[in-house]
């Protein structure tokens, strides 16, 4: 029978990963309005193009990555860094450092305002804490016991 931490771990595996699939297909399959949404953000001509090819990419890898136990941690930690990175990105966009508000993300997630987006976001930067946190052998995890001296 799995442990809590075994069944914690393999489900926000599971989750993240449909979501990081889903928003690389989503990208493909609107190549169109990919392209206007990352051409129309706030960042140079030079960067929308690199995460313009680089960003589906990514996700993919890293959705596979997290199928497999032995790359689930360090996928785990890499899409952490990207949920942090975009959430930044909502926050900044949310408090107007950048003037103005660039148009929205595809598929069922752009039916999202940014303020439900940020939080949404916020919600799956939990889930991937929690996935390294309760990482089921504890290697590389915030160890939660206390060891005593009897």
């Amino acid at each position: 029978m799995k442990k809590l931490g075994e069944v914690l771990w393999e489900g926000i595996a599971l989750v993240l990963m449909v979501l990081f699939a889903y928003t690389s297909f989503s990208k493909w399959y609107d190549w169109g309005g990919t392209q206007n949404a990352m051409y129309n953000q706030v960042f140079p001509q030079w960067m929308a193009t690199l995460l313009l090819y680089g960003l589906p990419i990514m996700e993919l890898v890293l959705a596979i990555m997290l199928l497999f136990p032995k790359t689930r941690t360090l996928s785990l930690w890499a899409c952490l860094i990207c949920l942090i990175s975009f959430t930044v990105y909502i926050g900044l966009v949310l408090t107007d450092v950048f003037g103005r508000i660039p148009c929205s993300c595809g598929g069922v997630i752009s039916s999202l305002g940014w303020e439900t987006h940020f939080l949404f976001n916020l919600g799956f930067v939990v889930l991937a804490v929690v996935g390294i946190l309760v990482k089921p052998d504890g290697k590389g995890t915030l160890d939660m016991r206390r060891e005593t001296e009897d």
